[in-house]
């Protein structure tokens, strides 16, 4: 494969400069995206008036006849784990960008947060295996080794296999307090869908589907078309214009189904497309985040 078409300085510029002026302080808003890592549960004190109501215990409240709140001691070191989809169904783009160098990008930018913000991140790499996999590690080397192996040519190619990466990913990451997915999320069947409930049930998991505007559109031409099976180099001859209803209904079917998993099993799902710029729906994302409560918590 060709060397990928990214600029990791220039967005991860962009992102914390998007997120210094929508969110003043950069590491403040870093703490209360992962506030469950600061935070150990330490037991429960009488509620008072200007506390963080969503802190309250009703269980503990109806038990003690007492409005109390659970109270947190804060922990040192959060845990950020990326999974990266590098398979050939990556190699797509029809503009300026393919998928894999978009969320190559991406995990980047997330990846610089936490190793600035002071905290541990790890990754592994996949396609119909794990091509690279490295453990928690805290500091900017740390990043340098996650960027040399994300411009690697040689990590993609193969096929995806989504459920032979997390099967040999759930035990290896009891330590992690958040696991984020990054892929485009496609043709994954019924054994794929299965162990990424597991997965979601064992690990905080947040999913970022990465994908390209043919994804899910076919373009509109007058003309028939040769198309070609990757792993087998069986040829077709089609016309889109006659299977366009089809494929537009089941690409949607598809995300939608990746979509219900994901909310069914209480995890955030966000959706990039490579036509657009990610910078801004990345940021939003994390702000959500914050709105809706949704802090990462530490694993025990």
């Amino acid at each position: 494969m060709k060397k990928l078409n990214v600029n990791f300085p220039k967005n991860i510029t962009k992102f914390e400069s998007v997120m210094k002026k929508r969110f003043l302080i950069k590491t403040i808003f870093y703490k209360k995206i992962f506030r469950g890592k600061g935070f150990e549960f330490d037991g429960y004190r009488e509620y008072t008036e200007g506390d963080d109501a969503s802190l309250i215990d009703w269980k503990a409240t109806v038990k003690s006849n007492k409005l109390l709140m659970r109270q947190y001691i804060e922990e040192r070191d959060l845990k950020i784990f990326f999974i990266i989809d590098t398979g050939d169904n990556m190699a797509l783009g029809s503009g300026e960008h393919m998928k894999n160098e978009i969320a190559a990008e991406i995990a980047a930018c997330l990846a610089h947060l936490v190793v600035v913000s002071g905290d541990s991140m790890g990754f592994s790499l996949y396609n119909e295996k794990i091509v690279k996999n490295h453990g928690f590690s805290a500091g900017i080397r740390q990043f340098y080794y996650l960027e040399k192996n994300l411009i690697d040519p040689d990590v993609y190619k193969g096929k995806s296999d989504l459920k032979k990466a997390l099967k040999f990913l759930l035990p290896y990451l009891k330590k992690s307090s958040a696991v984020f997915i990054i892929s485009d999320f496609i043709r994954l069947g019924e054994e794929d869908l299965k162990i990424l409930k597991e997965f979601m049930r064992r690990y905080e998991t947040i999913g970022i589907m990465v994908r390209d505007p043919v994804d899910t559109k076919l373009p509109d031409l007058e003309k028939e078309v040769v198309v070609e099976d990757i792993y087998t180099g069986q040829q077709l001859l089609i016309n889109p214009n006659l299977i366009k209803y089809e494929y537009e209904k089941n690409a949607l079917e598809q995300k939608r189904k990746i979509e219900n998993v994901f909310k069914k099993g209480g995890s955030d799902l966000l959706y990039i497309s490579t036509d657009k710029d990610f910078i801004n729906p990345l940021v939003e994302f994390l702000k959500s985040r914050v709105k809706l409560r949704r802090y990462i918590m530490p694993q025990r």
